[in-house]
């Protein structure tokens, strides 16, 4: 006789095929049963899916429920948190998914305690780091279901879990059969013998324990009436011990069981569940503009609140929390993945464009009453760093001005790298004290200028420019369809790009874009039978160069099907392809530009690396995961769908030997396959349907609900993605091994942000708030120069906040993505060492585990 641990929750996704509006109105119906049910029977208890926001906002309609609600948390009946929403594990940064934690631990303290556990029920699949991540966000243990492969993974579904590094280790309790194995709780025959003792029996089977945990619950699924009566009933009808339990009870007996397998790695093995491989490039407007959210808090703007706070300019890390909620709420595992309905992801960009415009105000608001404070004239420019290392490189800086007869003295070599000219306009309203007039306000040049500066850690300085007699150096257009560096050297002949490196080595076909069906639905892309990839062809090309930077623009316009699928229509692909070299940069940037005119394809940029080697490495938080392109003969027999070798990224991936290497840097392109000595990365994967049955890579049922009794295939033509889309990315190609922290930096050069404000009279709308921000007549303080923080050049800062918890401190962690301790020397900051949600802990021997992080928290 096994002993069942049952416990009652529900998964609740705040949207999917529904909207968070959808789920509010069955959250007011369902939650208020709930409360009700569990103060009828203080023997009962549920657990609410471990994310925070869904009670926020039943909170928000019924805050006379708040007294009930935190007397139930007290009395260990209602189980909240720990998380804000249900995070994604592969598509989200590291950093936001310890954001997600932290933020729903913070809130968590309003109702009272929050559920210690690493609870994600329904998350497609978990990067390796995930131990890592929980540990420095105050947890022991993970409770999950998709992506562990039982008998190759571990034999048991409750095991320890390994960070890459040897410091991390959790428990780790599987759910073989899902969230809902013990659904419904009917005390009837046919429930016990047909659903209940087959999964007992079945995880009995696996991990040889005497108890195991049955969770009892489904999607949006209410409280179970009379649990106690049910399970007593039940009791006299079933072959095994049947207890009303907590996740917390099991977590107890779990860690009490002796000999622990172990286990390091991800969890991506679609065997009694799918993970959906290709989900990666589904939606992918969703995923680029998350990256670009992710990196703007993380290099912009939490730097910017610290040293706002530093210049007595106060602004809450309320408002920063909100802005991050923002965010989270679409990085739940469906909606940053994608696989939801058409109203859904309008609502996730709505809220990331809400994001996108709280970011944009505290900017504003922090650079320009800084500026204010200083006084600084119309020609100065304020340039910060938002890095914690002292700075001298090069920025990109915004500079308003009349014409481009200007110069800075301290800065000989600037050069204009974008510009956009603003006409002059006539009968501008001028108010003056002698009362109103009309003039003609004078054209003026709005200038991307490229300067190389010194600049303090997580500081700013004051640059000035003046006129003269010339132009400041600027692109000039060029028939020549070459650009160079004193690295590389790329060419355009004959519709076919090349790249030659220093040493001579020279690539053809260096960079193809290739163009295939895609037969799939938002979850999965599909090849169609019989389909063959066009490459795309570039019909037009030139140059622009100046003594610093040199750009080859290629433009091409291709005709397709309207419809790749259905070979029906006509329509269009429009593509232009940005190569740019930078004096003294090792890093190719590309930019791709992607107007899109035709429906279910998908598009791949294919980098030949000229690279030898039968395995790859992706980045992930804190780290590196090594990968070899591997698909099983036979694996309908094992798996639920195809484990194909289509794969994630946090921010980069590389092709390596022992004598040379690639890597490829990306913002918001999340999936890869290595196909030999190429690299493709996918841009774009469109498709018309939330679900589709039968896919080549997915056999079977369809996903997402819609071939269930009663459901109805969901059409999703906001997924074809017609319109305009832009990628970024950068390469490096190295003759030399991979190497860990040198990658990881390269990965920081290509995020550094170039932050600079000037009060310049031509605009006051370059920046929306500037015409609304009212100088304070008390003075803030702020120094003519700043500069916080040294760090020493070998740290690698992963982030830098104000504290949540204390007016006067800030944070900053450090990460260390390599397989070796790094030592932690600095003798002249004072620190405390925390954890991500600020708890004090030890570190006896000033070490950063190798693949891993500290975080320090030092006065402001």
């Amino acid at each position: 006789m096994v002993k069942a641990h049952i416990v009652n929750h529900t998964h609740w996704d705040r949207e999917w095929y529904f909207t968070s509006a959808d789920a509010l109105v069955l959250s007011e119906q369902l939650f208020t049963e709930v409360i009700d049910e569990l103060k009828k029977h203080p023997e009962a208890n549920f657990v609410l899916d471990g994310q925070l926001s869904i009670l926020d906002d039943y909170v928000a309609l019924y805050p006379e429920k708040l007294a009930d609600i935190k007397q139930l948390i007290a009395d260990e009946q209602l189980f909240i948190g720990p998380w804000f929403t249900q995070t994604d594990a592969f598509f989200a940064h590291g950093e936001s998914i310890l954001r997600n934690a932290m933020i729903g631990i913070f809130d968590s303290k309003k109702y009272g305690d929050y559920m210690k556990i690493g609870y994600l029920p329904d998350t497609f699949g978990f990067n390796a780091q995930m131990p890592t991540l929980l540990e420095h966000a105050g947890f022991d243990n993970v409770i999950f279901w998709r992506g562990l492969h039982l008998g190759e993974h571990v034999d048991s579904p409750y095991f320890k879990w390994q960070g890459l590094g040897e410091d991390a280790s959790i428990y780790a309790i599987n759910m073989p059969q899902g969230y809902g194995t013990g659904m419904l709780l009917e005390p009837t025959s046919a429930y016990v013998d047909g659903r209940l003792d087959p999964a007992i029996d079945f995880i009995e089977k696996y991990s040889k324990t005497t108890e195991v945990l049955i969770p009892s619950g489904n999607d949006q699924l209410n409280i179970i009436s009379n649990f106690a009566e049910k399970l007593a009933e039940i009791n006299k009808m079933g072959r095994h011990d049947y207890q009303l339990s907590t996740y917390q009870d099991f977590i107890q007996y779990v860690r009490e069981l002796p000999d622990l397998e172990e286990y390091r790695g991800e969890f991506r093995s679609p065997v009694l569940a799918r993970v959906h491989k290709t989900i990666g490039s589904s939606r992918m407007n969703i995923k680029l503009k998350s990256a670009s959210l992710e990196q703007k808090l993380l290099t912009r703007i939490e730097p910017l609140l610290v040293i706002a706070k530093a210049s007595g300019i106060s602004i809450s890390e309320r408002l920063l929390m909100h802005t991050w909620k923002k965010l989270l709420e679409g990085q739940a595992h469906d909606s940053l993945a994608g696989c939801v309905s058409d109203p859904v992801a309008e609502d996730i960009l709505h809220r990331m464009k809400e994001a996108d415009e709280l970011c944009d105000s505290i900017e504003n608001t922090i650079v320009k009453k800084i500026a204010d404070d200083l006084m600084l004239e119309a020609n100065e420019i304020l340039v910060f760093n938002t890095d914690l290392h002292d700075f001298d490189g090069f920025k990109e800086i915004q500079v308003v001005s009349e014409h481009k007869n200007i110069h800075f003295p301290a800065f000989p070599d600037a050069t204009i790298v974008q510009e956009e000219f603003i006409p002059s306009r006539e009968n501008v309203l001028e108010e003056m004290p002698a009362g109103n007039r009309f003039i003609e306000e004078p054209g003026y040049y709005v200038l991307q200028v490229r300067v190389k500066v010194e600049l303090s850690g997580l500081g700013y300085r004051v640059i000035a420019f003046e006129e003269n007699d010339r132009e400041l150096d600027s692109m000039v257009a060029s028939d020549d369809v070459a650009i160079a560096n004193d690295f590389y050297k790329i060419t355009f002949e004959n519709g076919e790009i090349a790249l030659e490196k220093a040493n001579g080595e020279r690539t053809t076909s260096f960079i193809t874009l290739e163009d295939d069906v895609n037969a799939g639905d938002t979850y999965d892309y599909s090849p169609l039978a019989g389909d063959i990839a066009e490459l795309f062809t570039f019909s037009e090309a030139k140059t622009e160069k100046s003594s610093e930077v040199e750009r080859l623009i290629l433009t091409g316009k291709n005709d397709f099907p309207l419809d790749r699928l259905t070979k029906e229509g006509h329509g269009e692909l429009q593509i232009e392809l940005i190569l740019e070299l930078k004096k003294g940069s090792e890093l190719l940037d590309v930019k791709i530009e992607v107007d899109n005119q035709i429906k279910n394809h998908r598009l791949r940029l294919k980098v030949n690396t000229g690279v030898t080697t039968d395995y790859n490495i992706a980045s992930l938080p804190f780290g590196y995961i090594e990968r070899k392109p591997v698909v099983p003969a036979n694996w309908q027999e094992t798996y639920s769908e195809m484990p194909i070798d289509i794969e994630p990224l946090e921010q980069s991936v590389t092709l390596t030997n022992e004598v040379k290497s690639c890597t490829i840097f990306t913002r918001g392109v999340k999936e890869y396959q290595q196909l030999n000595q190429q690299l493709a990365l996918t841009l774009l994967a469109t498709t018309g349907q939330l679900g589709k049955p039968d896919l080549a890579y997915r056999p079977g049922r369809a996903s997402g609900d819609t071939t269930k009794k009663g459901h109805v295939l969901i059409e999703t033509a906001g997924a074809q993605l017609l319109g305009k889309h832009e990628f970024s990315l950068a390469i490096y190609l190295g003759d030399q091994a991979f190497d860990e922290h040198k990658t990881a930096e390269r990965t920081k050069a290509f995020n550094q942000a170039n932050v600079s404000y000037q009060r310049q009279p031509f605009n006051h709308f370059l920046h929306r708030l500037d015409n609304k921000i009212q100088k304070t007549e008390r003075r803030l303080g702020a120094k003519q120069t700043l500069g916080m923080l040294n760090l020493p050049e070998e740290y690698l800062v992963s982030a830098c906040h104000p504290s949540y918890y204390a007016a006067d401190k800030y944070i900053i962690r450090i990460e260390n993505p390599t397989n070796a301790p790094q030592k932690l020397d600095l003798p002249d900051v004072a620190f405390d060492y925390v954890n991500a949600i600020e708890e004090i802990v030890e570190n006896q021997d000033n070490t950063i585990p190798a693949y891993g992080a500290v975080t320090l928290r030092l006065d402001i």
